[in-house]
């Protein structure tokens, strides 16, 4: 009886053992073959998409109201430093002058020396406009008499400002040209407004004279004035924007020798904060740093830096991280789609807020999202794409869009931050199609993304149009021809890729699928439950015993009915 017993015994240990067995596979199996490619339907997608991105617009409404920066213009200016001129300094003639908040605008284009009697003015060369308006001198007997022929500066465009001297010259304000190429569009070139190339030019109807951009940066010169007892020009200037010398205020200059064109600067720089005293040019009302307001200062008409630190601390709380946390949430527990969009701007506006209050001003967030989109974009798709790779129990949709948007962006940051349209030389392309189209190429393939395909495309057509202009530019004739014959030849090659590609898309993609899956992070740090391997076959998710697995050891076949 003991050994029956025991034997019994035995038989229900191994019973219980087996039973184990099963519930432990059974438990994988729920866990595993749960469908991930379960759909939720379109509307209820969109239904969260909406919740999320009113509740983090919602939000933002908080921080707007209650903290009004510069009367609700939204970034407020705080300038690096201020220039200033010490009125006392000033001859006498010319302080008035210095201080006057009418500022003196001339609208003519011509002006009259009376000594010379020479007229000068602006106008074009020929009647078709293809040409900038530049400087012209013409003798006052030109019209009626036509005894003599008006002289042309073509390096001097677009003249204004005109003013007498009192010594047989006028002054003007103007762009320096460099005799640019003839140009073989269609349409009149437009001025070099750049700065460096402001000048003030000086004429007695024969001789020019112009001051030296690369010494003298003026930015856009205005209010020119005359001393009639000294004969010297006053002008004055805007400070520069950017730079060790930004700020506000005005810059007071002098010109008294019109042959060497030497430009005095009469203004001093002080950088930082500062109080009324300081602004001795009593033209305009001096920026207060929010410090030296006092407490008396009402919080809804802040200003400066506080003010946007403030403001953008706030909407952080608010606004930023809700929308981050509510759509991580849903898109763990609901596993909607349009919640890898909704993490992806959340987690953006997180990083947008946290540097607007560390900056205090907006003057930077074109940098930073260029950067950003470039940099977090790739992080992103990276690693949905390592987790769509990695065979887990991973709902597909939300990998899908999110791969897809923030290639989108990816592609956009990359395209900012190379400058191809702004800067176009030939390296900004090289970078742009090595960093941007291939990997993203690559990753469409091995996802079977049309989407990312279609952004590769799009990235080769604007190549082929870069190369076609800069064709058509070398060649000395037949522009229209040289963009035709290039555009189609890279239609034809771009159809032909996709023709190709279609020919052995599967190929590829199995292979790119087998390399993604062998390196993929993901897989490695959280291995399969029960040692069991998820195996993608057309009638879903299928449970593969491992190596480790208790059935593969019992023997049992997990894909038995």
């Amino acid at each position: 009886d003991r050994t029956a017993g025991g034997g019994n015994d035995g038989g229900a240990a191994a019973d219980d053992g087996s039973l184990h067995d099963e519930v432990d596979v059974g438990v994988a199996s729920a866990i595993v073959t749960s469908d991930p490619e379960r759909r939720m339907p379109p509307l209820a997608n969109l239904f969260y998409g909406l919740f999320a991105l009113a509740l983090g617009v919602s939000g933002y409404f908080l921080p707007m109201n209650l903290y009004n920066c510069d009367g609700g213009g939204g970034y407020p200016y705080k300038p690096a430093g201020h220039w200033a001129t010490n009125i006392t300094d000033l001859p006498e003639n010319v302080q008035s002058w210095a201080t006057s908040t009418e500022p003196r605008v001339s609208v003519a284009n011509f002006v009259f020396i009376p000594g010379e009697r020479i007229t000068l003015f602006t106008g074009t060369e020929n009647e078709e406009r293809t040409t900038m308006n530049s400087l012209w001198a013409a003798p006052a007997s030109v019209y009626p008499f036509n005894s003599g022929e008006p002289v042309h500066f073509p390096n001097v465009t677009h003249p204004s400002q005109f003013i007498v001297t009192g010594t047989g010259r006028a002054c003007f304000f103007a762009y320096k040209s460099n005799d640019p190429p003839p140009s073989k569009k269609k349409y009149p070139p437009q001025p070099k407004s750049i700065y460096g190339m402001n000048v003030i030019g000086c004429c007695d109807g024969e001789t020019l004279t112009m001051t030296n951009p690369s010494i003298n940066e003026l930015h856009s010169p205005y209010d020119f004035f005359i001393d009639n007892s000294t004969k010297v020009l006053w002008f004055k200037d805007y400070p520069p924007s950017v730079g060790s010398q930004s700020g506000d205020g005005k810059l007071l200059y002098s010109i008294s020798d019109y042959d060497t064109m030497d430009v005095v600067l009469h203004s001093t720089y002080k950088k930082g904060s500062r109080s009324y005293e300081f602004a001795t040019d009593g033209y305009s009302k001096p920026y207060v740093p929010p410090e030296e307001k006092g407490s008396g200062s009402s919080s809804r008409a802040e200003n400066g830096m506080e003010c946007m630190t403030k403001q953008s601390i706030l909407a952080l709380f608010v606004s930023a991280i809700p929308v981050s946390v509510v759509s991580i949430l849903l898109w763990i527990r609901r596993s909607a789609p349009s919640m890898a969009i909704t993490s992806y701007i959340g987690i953006g506006a997180m990083a947008s807020f946290i540097f607007l209050a560390a900056r205090g001003n907006a003057y930077d967030m074109g940098d930073f999202y260029e950067w950003w989109l470039s940099i977090t974009g790739a992080l992103f798709v990276l690693t949905l794409v390592d987790l769509f790779s990695c065979k887990r129990k991973i709902a597909r949709s939300p990998l899908v869009w999110g791969i897809n948007f923030g290639s989108l962006a990816y592609f956009a940051g990359m395209i900012t931050l190379t400058g191809i349209f702004d800067i176009g030389g030939a390296w900004c392309w090289i970078i742009f199609n090595a960093f941007a189209l291939v990997p993203l190429g690559i990753l469409g393939l091995a996802t079977k993304q049309a989407f990312l395909l279609v952004l590769c495309a799009v990235g080769w057509l604007m190549d082929s149009v870069k190369f076609a202009y800069w064709l058509s530019d070398a060649m000395a004739s037949g522009e229209g021809p040289i963009q035709f014959v290039v555009l189609a030849i890279s239609g034809l090659l771009i159809a032909g890729a996709g023709w190709l590609l279609s020919k052995h898309q599967e190929e590829v993609h199995n292979i790119l699928c087998y390399q993604f899956e062998r390196i993929s992070v993901s897989r490695k740090m959280f291995p399969e439950a029960s040692g069991h391997v998820a195996v993608q076959t057309e009638e879903g998710v299928l449970l593969s015993p491992g190596p480790n697995s208790p059935t593969q050891r019992s023997g049992s076949n997990v894909f038995g009915a």
